[in-house]
């Protein structure tokens, strides 16, 4: 995992989460969100999100969950307010991890949510401590997907559960138009390659994991995709208008390939290739 490259992306773009996507929410989330049926509010559908992931791992108090890739702790807070579980969120970046700890200790729950600065592909946690790993649109990071499932198969105890929720490939390019967005989206993301579902399927197979479960949720992430994209066809101009007039800086850098990114992923969404879904296996 290239951890300077991803946690530069985070600490140069967390001001524009933190104003554009969750400002007004308690649930201090970086991920899309599911439209359920009824939704009314981009609230409700992070919510939805980490209710679908708890209820699918069947996660209770007493349980102990790894949170890796925890962004800002929104999930582990949640999980810790709503079900009395302990969450242990792992971050690259240390400017989440400040986030993370502060936002726990003003929601009243540090004594149950911890962050730590970690490589989820390499925790050195002790072996077979976490009832539960939660990955929420973040196992994408991992260069190697398998590198990530057999460090969370040896952090699980026996029976122990896996839940990760995020953006996969339905199928490879098949024109140059989707390499060039598949390209500007892992780029501006500071993602390395996106893996395919069936691909991610193989990896928990190979990592040791049985009784695998796959549920589609493109259709639910829609909505949100579509917002990114309205707000990305906003800001690209002024991004690109002020590096012209403005020293070409590395957050300016950034920003633009964000921007970009956030065009380009709507667009791998309606031609198909894109995919958005549920993971979950067993120890």
């Amino acid at each position: 995992m290239e951890t300077a490259k991803i946690a530069e992306y985070y600490d140069v773009t967390l001001g524009s989460y933190q104003k554009h996507w969750y400002k007004d929410y308690s649930s201090y989330s970086l991920h899309y969100g599911l439209w359920e049926k009824g939704t009314k509010s981009l609230h409700e559908a992070f919510i939805n999100t980490n209710k679908f992931l708890a209820e699918t791992a069947a996660i209770k108090a007493g349980d102990v969950v790894l949170d890796a890739g925890c962004g800002v702790g929104g999930s582990s807070i949640w999980l810790a307010k709503s079900i009395g579980c302990k969450a242990v969120g792992v971050t690259v970046s240390p400017k989440q991890q400040r986030e993370a700890t502060r936002l726990a200790k003003e929601n009243g729950v540090e004594h149950l949510a911890e962050f730590y600065v970690k490589d989820f592909t390499n925790t050195g946690f002790a072996s077979e401590s976490f009832d539960v790993v939660w990955g929420l649109e973040s196992i994408c990071y991992a260069d190697n997907k398998l590198d990530f499932l057999k460090e969370a198969f040896r952090l699980l105890r026996k029976g122990g559960r896996i839940a990760v929720c995020d953006g996969f490939k339905q199928r490879d390019p098949q024109n140059r138009e989707e390499e060039i967005n598949l390209q500007r989206y892992e780029e501006g993301f500071a993602l390395p390659a996106v893996s395919l579902i069936e691909g991610f399927r193989s990896d928990l197979e190979a990592a040791g994991f049985q009784n695998i479960s796959y549920w589609d949720k493109i259709e639910q992430v829609t909505p949100s995709s579509k917002r990114i994209y309205n707000m990305c066809r906003l800001t690209y101009p002024l991004i690109k208008l002020v590096k012209r007039f403005k020293l070409n800086s590395t957050t300016l850098q950034v920003l633009d390939k964000n921007a970009g990114a956030g065009i380009a992923q709507y667009k791998l969404v309606k031609s198909g290739l894109a995919g958005y879904g549920l993971f979950y296996a067993e120890k």
